[in-house]
């Protein structure tokens, strides 16, 4: 009988010690904000015999919102944005993508407002003489090999990486910005 008492209650401590760490919804470990980003204004259609600079969107807003509708927010939630990401996709049915690309750049988004941006960079001018856009150039055919189109239609997944105040990690929600690559108006 002590045995089995004494079997208990290692078995009942074990399982209170057990039950306080880990996954519980009281963790701590994420921020108690959350990024949304609007882009108001681009020009999708990009002829790459004519551009000159880099891709760059006109009007974008990127806004911090509280994860509780009803909480508060203080300076601890100010979002410090570091790291952008971008991941081509196609979306014409060809395959091969234009390549990621990444940069560092700060941007402060305060807890419950917002960082307007005008034209920002999104994707560097020197990118687009690679495969698959440089198949656009007179000089490569004028047409993608995959679709056997003159054109490449690719979305850009936009995603932006910081940290609260606080320390804790925040990113936004991965937005798609879609391009139409062409040659000389074809």
């Amino acid at each position: 009988m002590k045995r089995f008492m004494k079997l208990s209650v290692v078995l009942i401590l074990g399982l209170v010690v057990g039950s306080c760490g880990g996954s519980s919804s009281l963790d701590n470990t994420a921020a108690t904000v959350f990024l949304t980003v609007d882009i108001s204004a681009y020009n999708p259609d990009v002829d790459v015999c004519l551009q000159q600079l880099d891709l760059a969107i006109e009007n974008m807003e990127i806004t911090s919102n509280t994860k509780d509708p009803g909480g508060t927010t203080s300076a601890a939630q100010d979002v410090n944005l570091t790291r952008w990401v971008i991941k081509p996709y196609r979306t014409d049915g060809g395959s091969t993508a234009s390549p990621e690309w990444s940069y560092d750049q700060a941007v402060f988004v305060p807890s419950g407002g917002s960082a307007s941006l005008e034209n920002y960079r999104i994707y560097p001018f020197e990118y687009l003489s690679e495969v698959p856009i440089a198949y656009l150039f007179p000089q490569n055919g004028g047409f993608d090999p995959e679709t056997g189109n003159t054109n490449i239609r690719q979305s850009f997944e936009l995603t932006i990486y910081g940290k609260t105040v606080s320390g804790k990690s925040v990113a936004t929600t991965p937005v798609p910005v879609a391009f139409n690559f062409y040659c000389n108006g074809q």
